[in-house]
């Protein structure tokens, strides 16, 4: 009798199971290794990309010149302190302060009515005796005396009468109609301001390269982005022992009177002048000692160039080689562009737009270090009195400007510096409490 054998589902099942798993392993790996080539393969490709845009500026011939920087003070090119020479009363005053007064002017008058008297007096005795001499009635010596004592009576009318001694500005007046003023005692200043003094002192090494008509340029923190030309009017005959430096003026025309006595002005000396290919200094690319610049061809393509830097000024740079006039270089997008490659200009910008930017750019850096000293003086219209009056800025901060500090604790309560017989100050610790 023979038996049938019944079939094994179990053991079929699970050699299915190993043929799937096999397949898997083999598709990802094949997947894994394909994916391996192709990156491989394509590791340099890259989609095509929109040329970026730029903004060039153009190498441009540009005025240099080589200068000694020095700090000076404005003074006035005469300046007097108007004092009485008398003991009297002031009668009237016929001025304003700050007003142009020319030479002279009365500017006061003090009680004369005395010496008026004594003068008229004098007037007509000397007419008489001159009369009388005349007709060889009086003798000449006697109207020799006359006439004296009528120099010397106009000479006291002229004590009383305080005038100008040139052409100027009158200061701040220190006395009023009716004061009672004494010998020495100051009435007003008149200052000569056109042209205006600029006192300063340069380093002795500079001795040779000083002279006369040397041309100057002046700035002042009170009349931001504007120079004031002027020239070398004297030098001093000696050099100062204490400090090496020797002492300049410089005068500079000041019809408008905005530069005041005592005004604190950076000074620039002219030594010499040159013309030279000038790129804007934003446009180099600097790695250590080598400086680079990217240049746009006609074909809108980039190239890299090496150039050697000369002198700086505000917004330019001195190019010595490495370029050639005409040739347009990148200002703006240098991160975006690289040699050899192709980029789209923007736009252009010129070498004055750049030194723009640049003043510019340092003025709002002064006004944000020192906003309530430089916010009034471009507010202020330079032809209005407000303006020229304007005094120089300081740099001395106000109460309100110093940041909020915690007060100290003082030294003697100090714990570590408490005397042994004082007890140090008890504290509470907020400490809060945990749950």
């Amino acid at each position: 009798m023979a038996y049938e054998t019944a079939p094994k589902p179990k053991r079929t099942i699970t050699w299915i199971k190993r043929i799937v798993l096999g397949l898997v392993i083999l598709a990802l790996i094949g997947g894994t290794i394909f994916m391996l080539v192709m990156k491989i393969k394509f590791a340099d490709f890259q989609p095509p990309q929109t040329p970026p845009g730029v903004i060039v500026s153009a190498v441009v011939d540009q005025e240099f010149v080589d200068k000694i920087e020095a700090i000076g003070t404005a003074a006035a090119n005469q300046s007097a302190m108007l004092t009485s020479t008398v003991t009297e009363t002031i009668k009237t005053i016929n001025v304003n302060e700050g007003e142009y007064v020319e030479a002279g002017t009365v500017i006061v008058e003090l009680n004369n009515d005395e010496e008026q008297a004594t003068l008229n007096e004098a007037e007509k005795s000397f007419a008489r005796y001159d009369q009388l001499a005349r007709t060889k009635i009086g003798s000449e010596a006697r109207r020799d005396e006359e006439r004296a004592r009528l120099d010397v009576a106009k000479s006291q009318l002229d004590k009383r009468r305080i005038v100008a001694p040139f052409n100027g500005v009158l200061g701040i007046r220190k006395v009023s109609v009716g004061d009672l003023v004494t010998p020495g005692t100051l009435i007003t200043t008149i200052d000569e301001m056109d042209p205006i003094k600029l006192e300063f002192s340069v380093p002795e090494s500079f001795l040779a390269v000083l002279k006369p008509g040397l041309e100057i340029n002046a700035t002042s923190e009170a009349y931001p982005g504007q120079i004031f030309k002027g020239v070398v009017s004297a030098i001093d005959s000696r050099v100062n022992t204490g400090t090496r430096a020797i002492m300049i003026n410089a005068r500079i025309p000041n019809a408008d009177s905005r530069l005041r006595p005592g005004l604190l002005m950076k000074v620039d000396i002219v030594k010499s002048s040159r013309t030279a290919l000038a790129i804007p200094e934003e446009a180099i690319i600097s790695a250590g000692e080598k400086k680079t610049v990217l240049v746009v061809g006609e074909d809108k393509k980039v190239t890299e160039k090496t150039v050697t830097s000369g002198n700086r000024q505000a917004g330019y740079v001195e190019i010595l080689t490495g370029l050639n006039k005409g040739e347009k270089i990148i200002i703006e997008g240098l991160q975006k562009a690289h040699d050899g490659g192709e980029v789209v200009i923007a736009g252009e910008k010129t070498i004055q737009q750049s030194m723009t930017d640049a003043i510019e750019y340092s003025n709002d850096r002064k006004r944000e270090a020192f906003p309530n000293q430089l916010e009034a003086a471009p507010a202020a219209d330079p032809a209005t009195p407000e303006a020229i009056s304007a005094e120089p800025t300081t740099t001395e901060t106000t109460p309100a400007e110093q940041p909020a500090v915690e007060p100290a604790v003082p030294a003697e309560q100090s714990p570590a510096e408490a005397p042994v017989n004082e007890p140090a100050p008890e504290t509470t610790p907020d400490v809060k409490p945990t749950e």
